[in-house]
C-alpha cells in the first residue's frame, strides 16, 4: 500500500460500530402512554360511542351475542366481531372491577396496540430494522388516529385487520406459513368487523402484488395467498350463513345495508358532489404521515421507484383511494386503513430529510405542543383555584355548573409526564427522527394532559348520563312509553342504556308521553300534549330536549 494509504487504515478490529441512540422500551413505553389515557373513566360520547354502547349492553342483557340489536332493532350496517370481542371485556371487567362502557373500551385498546405491533412488523420487513419503530413513531403521531384510536368503535378492528394482512402480504417471501396465517385472519378480521368492501380491498392487493411487481412473483408468496385465502373464508362466511338460517329477511337486509352498501352508487353524478371529502381530511387526518410520505416519493426520484418499500404502499393507495373517493357514504373512520400507507412511505423518507425541513418540523411540534401543554395547565390552574380570575370566569360558561376537584393523582401523572415530555424532545437523536419523534411525544403529551387533567370536565359536557337521569326524575314510577320525535336513535340508545327508560323511536307510538329534541326556540308538537320537563347537556344551547304528557282534556269546540 501506498505511504498515504497506510496513514488513513484502521484495522477492522479497531473500529467501533455506531452505537444507536433508539432504545425500544423507550417506544414501549411511548405507545403505553398514547395508548392508554381515555380508556376508561368517561361516559359514552358522540358520534359512535352511543350505538356501540347500546349493542353491547343489549349482548350482554338478552344472551344472544349473534345478533347485534340497537333498542330491540337489528342493526345490521357492520358485521358484530368487535361487538363481540368488547362485550367479552365487559362480561369479564364489569360490573365489579369497571363500568359496563370502560370495560367495553379496554377492546379498543387492545385492537389499537395489536395494530402499532402489525405495522412495526410489516415495516421492519419492508425498510429494515430500526425503521419498523419509526413507522410506529409517524402512526401515534397521525391526528386522525387519536380521538378514533380511543373510542367505543368497530372500526379500530378493521384497521387490526388490515394492519395484520399487511403484515402478512410483505413477510411472504421469508415465512410463507405465519404469512398466510397474518394475511387470512387480517382478510376475515377486517371482514367480520365491518362489510365486504374491506376485505375485497386486501385481496385486490394481494393478488395484484405479484402481478404488477416482480419482488412478489415467488412460490412462497403463491403459498401465502392459497394459505390465506383458505383461513379468512371462515371469518367471512359463518356469521352471514347463521343469519341467512336465522332469518333470510335479515340476511338481504344486512346484504344491502351492511356487506354491500360501500359498493352500490358506482358511477352515479349525485356522488360526484362527495368525490373530494377525503382528499379533504387527509392533510390533516394524515398529518404529519403525508407531507413525509410526499418526500419520500419526491426523493425517490433519483433513487427510483422500483423499490418493494415505494411499490406496496403505492399500490394500496393506488386501490384504496379511488374506490373510497366514489364510494357511497363518506365518513372519517373509513380512512383510517390509509393512515397505514402513509406511515410506510413516510419512514422510508425520514433518514433522508432535508436539515431545514426536519429542523422546521421538530422547532414546529415542539412550540406548538409545548404551547398547548403550559396553556392546560393554566386552564386547569384557573379550573381548580381559580387562578388567573379571568379565565376561571371563561369556564364557567363552557362548562356551567362543573366544579373541578383536585385530583392528586391524575395530577402527578401529568407532571411526570410534563417533564418526561421536555427530556424526550432534548435527547440527541438522527434529524428525521427527532423531528417525528417530537411530534409523536408532543401529541402524546396532549392527549394525555386532556384526558389526566380535563377528563371530568369534558366528560360533564359531553356525555348525556345526567340529562338522562334528568329525564328519567321527570317521569313517574309507573309508565307505559316514551314515543320521540327529531331525537336521533344514538342519543334514544344512550338514555336506555343510563337509566331504565322504554323509549320508542317513533313519534307515533301509542304512548302517554313524547320526547322532542329541537334547538333553542321550542316548537310544540300537534296535538293535546302539555309540556313537564325540558333539559340537555350542560353548556350546550343548541340541543334540547323537551317532555311533553299527554293531555286527557279534549278541547271542546265552541
Amino acid at each position: 500500500c501506498e505511504p498515504a494509504c497506510m496513514l488513513t487504515y484502521t484495522p477492522p478490529s479497531e473500529i467501533q460500530p455506531v452505537k444507536p441512540t433508539e432504545r425500544p422500551w423507550l417506544l414501549f413505553l411511548l405507545c403505553v402512554i398514547w395508548v392508554l389515557p381515555g380508556l376508561i373513566g368517561h361516559n359514552p360520547w358522540k358520534p359512535d360511542e352511543p350505538a356501540a354502547i347500546a349493542i353491547i349492553d343489549a349482548m350482554l342483557k338478552s344472551g344472544n351475542w349473534l345478533m347485534p340489536t340497537l333498542l330491540g332493532e337489528p342493526m345490521l350496517d357492520r358485521s358484530p366481531f368487535y361487538y363481540q370481542v368488547a362485550a367479552l371485556f365487559a362480561k369479564v371487567l364489569a360490573p365489579h372491577w369497571l363500568a359496563v362502557h370502560d370495560a367495553a373500551r379496554l377492546a379498543t385498546g387492545m385492537f389499537v396496540a395489536l395494530t402499532l405491533t402489525f405495522c412495526g412488523g410489516a415495516a421492519r420487513e419492508l425498510l429494515g430494522r430500526r425503521l419498523g419503530r419509526v413507522v410506529v413513531i409517524v402512526l401515534i403521531g397521525c391526528f386522525g388516529l387519536v380521538v378514533r384510536g380511543h373510542a367505543l368503535s368497530s372500526e379500530v378492528a378493521t384497521l387490526c385487520g388490515f394492519a395484520l394482512a399487511f403484515y402478512g402480504m410483505v413477510l411472504a417471501l421469508r415465512l410463507p406459513g405465519i404469512a398466510g396465517l397474518a394475511l387470512g385472519v387480517g382478510i376475515g378480521l377486517a371482514g367480520a368487523s365491518a362489510s365486504l368492501f374491506e376485505p375485497t380491498m386486501l385481496a385486490l392487493v394481494a393478488i395484484l402484488l405479484p402481478v404488477f411487481f416482480r419482488y412478489w412473483r415467488t412460490r412462497e408468496y403463491l403459498m401465502t395467498l392459497v394459505l390465506g385465502g383458505l383461513l379468512a373464508l371462515p371469518w367471512l362466511v359463518l356469521w352471514p350463513l347463521w343469519l341467512w338460517k336465522s332469518s333470510p329477511e335479515l340476511f338481504v337486509q344486512w346484504w344491502l345495508q351492511g356487506a354491500t352498501v360501500r359498493f352500490q352508487g358506482y358511477g352515479e353524478f349525485g356522488l360526484l358532489r362527495e368525490i373530494w371529502y377525503y382528499l379533504s381530511i387527509l392533510p390533516w387526518f394524515a398529518w404529519p404521515a403525508l407531507p413525509l410520505a410526499a418526500w419520500t416519493l419526491w426523493d425517490a426520484r433519483l433513487l427510483g421507484y422500483a423499490k418493494p418499500h415505494i411499490q406496496f404502499p403505492l399500490l394500496v393507495l393506488g386501490l384504496m383511494l379511488p374506490a373510497m373517493m366514489f364510494s357511497p357514504l363518506p365518513r372519517e373512520g373509513y380512512a383510517l386503513p390509509l393512515l397505514i400507507p402513509f406511515a410506510f412511505l413516510a419512514g422510508a423518507g425520514v433518514d433522508r430529510l432535508r436539515r431545514g425541513a426536519a429542523a422546521a418540523l421538530n422547532w414546529f411540534g415542539i412550540m406548538a405542543f409545548g404551547s398547548l401543554a403550559i396553556y392546560m395547565w393554566i386552564a386547569w390552574s384557573a379550573a381548580v383555584f381559580g387562578i388567573p380570575a379571568r379565565l376561571a370566569a371563561r369556564g364557567d360558561k363552557v362548562a356551567p355548573g362543573f366544579e373541578a376537584e383536585l385530583q392528586s393523582v391524575a395530577v402527578l401523572l401529568a407532571m411526570l409526564l410534563t417533564m418526561a415530555w421536555i427530556w424526550a424532545v432534548s435527547r440527541r437523536r438522527q434529524r428525521g427522527r427527532q423531528a417525528v419523534t417530537s411530534w409523536a411525544a408532543g401529541v402524546t403529551l396532549g392527549w394525555a394532559l386532556l384526558m389526566l387533567l380535563w377528563l371530568p370536565g369534558i366528560d360533564w359536557v359531553r356525555a348525556y348520563r345526567s340529562t338522562a337521569l334528568q329525564l328519567q326524575a321527570a317521569l313517574p314510577e309507573q309508565y307505559d312509553c316514551v314515543a320521540s320525535s327529531g331525537v336521533a336513535i344514538q342519543q334514544l340508545a344512550l338514555f336506555a342504556y343510563h337509566a331504565p327508560l322504554r323509549l320508542h323511536k317513533n313519534a307515533d307510538a301509542q304512548c302517554s308521553y313524547l320526547l322532542v329534541q329541537g334547538g333553542g326556540d321550542e316548537i310544540a308538537p300537534d296535538g293535546n300534549w302539555r309540556k313537564i320537563w325540558s333539559g340537555g347537556r350542560p353548556g350546550d344551547r343548541r340541543e334540547r330536549f323537551r317532555l311533553y304528557i299527554k293531555d286527557v282534556q279534549q278541547v271542546i269546540p265552541l
